[in-house]
């Protein structure tokens, strides 16, 4: 899996049951994270730019990494299937989602089948494409008994709504918005690094209201779902737009109010649009942003939802769940099970997804 980061390619080795009746089993064998090189995270930010010559150079560059990288993770391991979501550079809703990192130099090097291109077929019902988490997120909690709010902080944020009930047709899962990539971005421009490490920015900045108001109103926000997004809308340009419009707010304050607003923008979305009692509901949070604790602090504060824990609590570290989520979706396609929720992404039946 690599995502909205672009930091690094997330490499898990699973094994995997999952039935008819949608019962899933899982364990991971092990896990690692393989940060990219400035070449590669280069190759990737040039691809954003949608020139289709870029994106088809650095989908060969992107393929090869993969298979490289692959072949160091997995050593002398037996592997029956690989699955692989590649690289967003370029998501429209409904419309289109592309994905780079050629598939076919993993095939030649492993010779097992390799699944990808997991976001096309629920677009050809009408969908979105996105979310996919919601599908995991479902398995893993759908037997709890308890309404859980599952909450990504990868670059984008992400939430599923699994209703006590647990029937897959009353899920809700949708991007809220910004997860870590405008902190990052800030982190990345003032200061060459690539995250606000132990929050030390944010503790030293303050709030600028009038930079949370304007961001609060952003379209995105106020948007109902089924929606999804990505760095097209909260990366380096809305970072640009932000400085050249505020010379005299210091990089501190950019990354205190980023946090603020990330956690507002979460809180206002779950509050819109997921009918819960605040009384009787659990948040569960994974991805990389479970390591920024003034954000979690905001989260907490803004969502006002008390029992906020980590999904390490649950048997599942935070690091590797989308890399699982990868890994169940390969094994779905294998067995022609649908994977798509219809009621995150809008699509009109549920397919199964993945070539």
């Amino acid at each position: 899996m690599s995502g909205t980061s672009m930091d690094g390619l997330d490499c898990g080795l699973f094994d995997i049951s999952l039935n008819s009746d949608y019962e899933l089993d899982c364990s991971c064998r092990e896990f690692m994270i393989f940060p990219y090189s400035e070449y590669i995270r280069k190759s990737i930010q040039n691809s954003l730019q949608g020139d289709e010559v870029v994106i088809k150079d650095a989908g060969k560059i992107l393929g090869d990494e993969f298979t490289a990288i692959s072949e160091e993770f997995i050593k002398d391991s037996h592997i029956d299937l690989i699955a692989t979501h590649g690289q967003t550079v370029a998501h429209n809703d409904g419309m289109s989602s592309i994905q780079i990192g050629d598939p076919e130099s993993l095939y030649e090097k492993f010779q097992v089948p390799v699944v990808y291109d997991f976001r096309q077929a629920d677009i050809d019902e009408g969908g979105n494409g996105a979310p996919l988490m919601p599908f995991l997120d479902w398995l893993l909690f759908k037997k709890s008994g308890k309404d859980t709010i599952t909450l990504n902080l990868g670059g984008v944020a992400n939430l599923s709504f699994i209703p006590k009930s647990g029937k897959r047709n009353e899920v809700i899962g949708f991007d809220t918005g910004p997860g870590m990539a405008l902190i990052d971005e800030c982190c990345e421009k003032f200061y060459g690094e690539p995250i606000d490490r132990d929050s030390v920015h944010a503790k030293l900045g303050k709030v600028n209201e009038e930079i949370l108001s304007e961001l609060m109103a952003y379209e995105y926000i106020q948007k109902s779902p089924p929606k999804s997004t990505g760095r097209h809308e909260f990366g380096e340009g809305l970072v640009k737009s932000i400085i050249k419009n505020y010379t005299k707010t210091s990089p501190d304050d950019l990354i205190r109010t980023f946090c603020i607003f990330t956690a507002k923008s979460i809180a206002e979305n779950m509050n819109k649009y997921l009918n819960f009692s605040i009384s009787d509901v659990r948040m569960i949070v994974s991805g990389g942003g479970i390591h920024h604790l003034v954000l979690m602090k905001d989260i907490q504060k803004y969502t006002r939802i008390s029992e906020i824990k980590t999904v390490d609590n649950y048997g599942i570290q935070p690091d590797f769940k989308e890399a699982l989520l990868m890994a169940v979706l390969g094994v779905a396609h294998i067995q022609e099970m649908t994977a798509n929720i219809p009621t995150t992404t809008g699509a009109k039946k549920m397919v199964v997804l993945g070539i």
